[in-house]
């Protein structure tokens, strides 16, 4: 069974609470959803927004689709926006990001990937590959599906207080990813920034919730050799970054 998700923002919330003589709203209860590519129970999720106004209602969401809920399966992290519109003609518009992390593993692909965190021993935590049958029960005793957050600093790689930032490949020819794993709920701003501190692009603003891994698309152009910088930055005071070397 799928789950369900619907959407309430921070302006819509003022909507909610505003003395308005009328008023339509359309609000998703969460600003991101997190799928587990390769897992099936948690692969797919149902998006359905909560409306206010005079029906019928009429939705277009972004990739064209017009029903009141939309099931998402990606593959990819993507956002998904949706207009509704009440009989009124009143409209409104909320969005959702779709945060889709790949768990697969093994030869063929047929496995999952796990953080197996032995009870009562949280500091040994590490990677295990096993079959999606056994996932349920090792979930059940507070492992997390993906890779761990490791507390080691390398090329492309670091942990700094309560949040793991990832860059891949690097160095790094044109496309690649990151990936923040968070270990309280945070909200965060994820830009990649130049030599002189300058934000070139804003990957991610948003909330990441407790234990969830993120992962997005990353697109670097510029010279060979290039340096760049992917900065996280939390609304806790909290700040991290990857250096990243442009190759050809």
């Amino acid at each position: 069974m799928n789950r369900l998700y619907t959407l309430l923002s921070a302006a819509s919330a003022m909507l909610l609470s505003a003395p308005l003589a009328a008023q339509c709203v359309t609000v998703f209860t969460e600003d991101s959803v997190t799928l587990y590519l390769g897992y099936e129970p948690l692969a797919c999720a149902d998006l359905e927004p909560w409306v206010t106004g005079n029906g019928p209602f009429t939705y277009a969401w972004g990739n064209g689709a017009t029903d009141a809920a939309i099931t998402v399966c990606d593959t990819a992290s993507a956002w998904y926006v949706v207009n509704t519109t009440d009989g009124d003609g009143c409209t409104a518009t909320d969005s959702v990001f779709v945060n889709v992390v790949d768990v697969r593993c093994g030869n063929n692909l047929n496995k999952v990937a796990v953080c197996h965190i032995p009870p009562g021993n949280p500091a040994n935590a590490h990677a295990i590959c096993i079959s999606a049958n056994a996932v349920p029960a090792h979930l059940a005793h507070g492992c997390l599906l993906g890779a761990c957050a490791v507390d080691s600093v390398d090329t492309d790689s670091i942990t700094q207080g309560g949040m793991h930032l990832m860059v891949g490949p690097n160095p790094m020819a044109g496309n690649g990813f990151v990936q923040l794993t968070s270990h309280t709920r945070e909200q965060v701003v994820v830009t990649v920034v130049d030599a002189m501190g300058r934000a070139r692009q804003v990957v991610f603003s948003g909330t990441v919730e407790a234990g969830d891994t993120m992962q997005w698309p990353l697109s670097i152009e510029g010279p060979a050799t290039q340096l760049m910088w992917v900065r996280c930055t939390a609304a806790s005071g909290e700040h991290t970054s990857v250096k990243v070397i442009r190759s050809e």
